[in-house]
């Protein structure tokens, strides 16, 4: 099979191509999520091998590499693996895990090109710098939707020259993306959370979007505007993401988790189900926000706020891949990620250098919010384009809408109608006089299922509010037992 390259991968690759024969040694080219970056290095690849040249890609996650095998076969190309536990073959084109090379480098046979995926990564003091600088006569070719670092080192100091494709809005344009529509919940809630590391704490994000308040709308916000359609939660950890997938299953949907360490076979089947509507909501952590190509997706819920502009938009991107007869992609920032970074379609002013947006010009995110059906635009449209308000109704909504902080108004309920609380409540008292075995009888003629539905009331669910249950033994209900974990929690790549 042989790839029909788009006008502008067709363009990038004669781009590069003139840049390396100008002297270039490592060339950046800048192509946003969906875009087809796979599909250009795999073409790259390709014509290379057929000339008798060799080649290594170089990849960081187990997904990508996979995928990137995948693309290759699908050319007829049979890339030899470089993974742990596997010897290293004489193809012409290796796909390599960063974590291996840089181990057998002495054994391995030089190169003719070096192509790096998600290439933001890629430093001089880290493992891609050591593979590079021990092949330094090497030219290399980065491929990245986003080249910017959450630590705010640029990028300069790993490639000469920097070639930036087509944008989102002019792909939208195109028609090689699904135009994004972005909505805030009606009842935006912002906790403020410290910084840790460079991003905010973890541990304050899973507890604040962990509360009934959020969940409860979060859930709305999908069966208001995807019900049961497939959609990507992208949460704050692996035991937030248990809880989401959990809670969508409480409200009678088909929810899966995924997490960065999970078995293949389980994290590939919950993908899939997406495609073939055994599963309707994937919610993720550490897996689908970087390198994963996921194109059924009608769209995507952010629970994560993040101060990386890379991680917002390799998330919302994700939804923004064509499928058949997906006309756009509906992305639920309940996060506020927006009035940190703007909306999608907003242009962005790419540099290798390390300087702050600021520095480099680009303007602060300018966004209106309507009012009547609370979607998120770029600037300062006349009406909507999604319900078609005229914002001159209500003049001053727009200016207000990029600096809201907290907004109090009616919560959806995520929990059980109140005659039923009541008589759960009841339950939950008796259950505590008892004797650990007594109450295990109780609870098998009740119904486990329905108190999993009560515990939505608590705001933080823990590992103490399950226990009664056992006498201080944990059972089927806790944490690690839902989850499949030992209760860690895992965090999404923020570079």
């Amino acid at each position: 099979m042989i790839y029909s390259l788009r006008p502008y991968q067709a363009a990038g690759l004669r781009a590069i191509r003139s840049a390396l024969d100008g002297g270039a040694r490592s060339v950046l080219y800048v192509l946003p999520t969906g875009g087809g970056k796979t599909v250009m290095f795999s073409t790259m690849a390709d014509a290379m091998s057929s000339r008798g040249e060799r080649v290594l890609i170089l990849v960081h996650r187990r997904e990508i590499h996979e995928q990137t095998l995948s693309s290759l076969f699908r050319l007829g190309v049979t890339a030899g693996q470089i993974v742990a536990g596997q010897p290293t073959t004489q193809n012409a084109v290796q796909v390599g895990m960063v974590q291996t090379v840089v181990r057998r480098l002495s054994t391995m046979r030089r190169p003719d090109l070096i192509v790096t995926d998600e290439a933001h990564h890629v430093l001089e003091d880290n493992t891609y710098g050591s593979i590079l600088k021990y092949w330094k006569d090497v030219p290399v070719v980065g491929f990245t939707a986003t080249p910017e670092r959450l630590d705010g080192r640029g990028l300069r100091e790993s490639f000469e020259v920097m070639i930036q494709g087509p944008t989102i809005r002019e792909l939208v344009a195109g028609r090689f993306l699904a135009p994004p529509v972005l909505y805030r919940p009606p009842n935006e809630l912002l906790p403020q959370y410290h910084v840790r590391r460079g991003d905010f704490d973890e541990g304050e994000q899973e507890h604040a979007m962990s509360g009934r308040k959020i969940v409860g709308d979060v859930i709305e916000h999908y069966r208001m505007h995807l019900d049961r359609l497939p959609v990507v939660v992208f949460c704050v950890s692996i035991r937030h993401s248990h809880l989401m997938a959990a809670q969508f299953k409480a409200h009678g949907y088909e929810a899966r988790a995924v997490w960065g360490n999970m078995p293949k076979v389980e994290r590939e089947a919950a993908i899939k189900g997406l495609a073939d509507g055994s599963v309707q909501v994937v919610t993720s952590c550490d897996v689908i926000s970087e390198g994963v190509d996921v194109p059924v997706m009608a769209g995507a819920i952010l629970l994560r706020r993040t101060l990386s502009l890379g991680l917002y938009l390799q998330q919302a991107g994700r939804a923004l891949r064509l499928s058949p007869g997906k006309s756009q992609a509906i992305i639920l920032d309940h996060a506020a990620n927006y009035q940190l970074h703007g909306h999608v379609l907003q242009d962005r002013i790419w540099t290798l250098d390390a300087c702050s947006r600021r520095e480099r010009g680009e303007e602060p995110p300018t966004v209106s919010t309507c009012p009547a059906c609370f979607g998120v635009w770029p600037g300062r449209p006349r009406t909507c384009p999604a319900c078609g308000f005229d914002f001159s109704e209500a003049q001053g909504s727009a200016e207000r809408s990029a600096d809201i902080k907290v907004i109090a108004g009616e919560l959806v309920q995520a929990g059980l109608p109140g005659e039923e609380v009541d008589d759960m409540a009841a339950l939950y008292a008796d259950a505590m006089k008892m004797g650990p075995a007594e109450r295990a009888q109780m609870l098998a003629r009740r119904g486990v299922e329905m108190l999993g539905k009560a515990v939505r009331f608590s705001e933080r669910p823990t590992d103490e509010a399950w226990r009664w249950r056992s006498g201080g033994e944990r059972q089927a209900t806790s944490w690690q037992d839902v989850s499949g974990t030992t209760g860690k929690t895992g965090k999404g790549n923020a570079n």
